[in-house]
């Protein structure tokens, strides 16, 4: 039995080095802020804080974006600040009236970038929050088979 938690714990370490997303898979995009945060597409009436975005109709694959963390950084030169934000999907920005791929949240914009400017290019990826807890989700999927066979 303690062999087998230790190939599991062995595997859930493999699993998340393979799948840290580096500045290389990083995406081009833009963003934009709002400021009224509930409702949400994801979440009602429930907050859900202040680092949070709504994402394009491309990422919001009818839904399957709520709760997803993303990584974003500031391209522009001019009006970016250093460092990035992490912010978490929970609502959609449908189109024809968005025209940015992500729009976060005043306080997640304001982190990265002047607010004055009010839209920026960026870099983006999917976060290591969102890929751990998919894992996590299908290791226990696989314990749960193991432990029953």
């Amino acid at each position: 039995m303690g062999v087998m938690i230790k190939s599991l714990a062995l595997a859930t370490v493999l699993l998340v080095v393979a799948f840290v997303p580096s500045p290389a898979s990083a995406i081009a995009g833009t963003a934009t802020f709002y400021t009224t945060y509930v409702p949400s597409a994801c979440y009602g009436l429930e907050d859900q804080g202040v680092m949070i975005a709504a994402v394009s109709d491309p990422l919001w694959n009818n839904g399957a974006a709520c709760g997803r963390m993303y990584n974003v950084r500031c391209t522009d030169p001019r009006n970016c600040k250093a460092g990035s934000v992490t912010v978490r999907v929970v609502d959609r920005c449908p189109s024809p009236g968005c025209q940015v791929t992500l729009d976060l949240s005043q306080e997640a914009f304001t982190q990265i970038a002047d607010p004055d400017v009010g839209r920026i290019n960026i870099e983006y990826n999917q976060g290591l929050e969102s890929v751990v807890e998919k894992r996590d989700q299908d290791l226990e999927a696989q314990s749960y088979v193991i432990m029953c066979s």
